[in-house]
């Protein structure tokens, strides 16, 4: 994944963010969704934002960018019966 995805996807989970500070008192209030669930929502938001920026700044270790090293899925073989004879 390049820089500019991962500065992409950080300004969406900014935006993502104070939308939902913005919304969920809406929610709360008409019962559709507790106050803990709320929380947790914008926090998650919040660190999804914060984890993009340090790779923005280069600060994750290099583990944590590999995390994000995001290569097409490849289903593994299936064996047949006849194989190793």
């Amino acid at each position: 994944m390049d820089f500019e995805t991962i500065k992409k996807l950080k300004d969406c989970c900014s935006r993502e963010a104070a939308l939902r500070v913005n919304v969920y008192p809406k929610q709360i209030a008409s019962g559709k969704m507790t106050q803990e669930k709320a929380d947790e929502e914008i926090r998650l938001m919040r660190l999804a934002a914060a984890c993009f920026n340090k790779l923005l700044e280069g600060k994750a270790p290099e583990v944590q960018k590999q995390l994000f090293d995001v290569k097409p899925y490849e289903a593994p073989k299936k064996q047949s019966m006849y194989d190793g004879y």
